[in-house]
């Protein structure tokens, strides 16, 4: 079996207690009553420090481009906003890096620059990661003898 196309991933569930590294299977099951598989793995150890992060991406395009300096808009609105999030780096499709410099203006306009020039056609990005926990069940005892 080969790993998932978007890389590895980690997933929590409530079952029963297996100790690592058992093997795991998902499935999923189709009306016909075939059953597919969706991914494959095995089971983590237990670990109290381990934290589960979800990714946003925030996007924004270049609207004026000089060699490695950018004027980028669409990502924020507020120039609040950009002064607030200027340390986090910046990533574009394309593959290059880079920071905000300053706000540009009350609209959210901001100015950036990059390691590379950047071109017209490529998507400024951010990445925010949130702390999440799993859902858990109201009554998994009563889950559990449910057919």
């Amino acid at each position: 079996v080969s790993p998932p196309p978007r890389g590895s991933c980690v997933a929590s569930a409530y079952a029963p207690v297996t100790w690592a590294p058992a093997p795991v299977l998902f499935l999923k099951r189709h009306k016909s009553g075939a059953l597919t598989l969706l991914a494959a793995g095995k089971v983590k150890g237990p670990d109290a420090n381990r934290i589960t992060l979800k990714r946003i991406v925030l996007t924004g395009l270049p609207f004026k481009i000089h060699k490695r300096k950018a004027t980028c808009r669409w990502m924020f609105f507020q120039p609040e906003d950009i002064r607030w999030f200027k340390p986090v780096e910046l990533w574009t499709k394309e593959g290059r890096r880079g920071h905000i410099k300053e706000p540009l203006g009350t609209h959210g306009y901001m100015k950036c620059i990059f390691d590379a020039p950047v071109s017209y056609s490529d998507t400024v990005c951010m990445s925010l990661y949130k702390r999440v926990f799993p859902p858990y069940p109201p009554h998994p005892a009563l889950q559990l003898l449910s057919p």
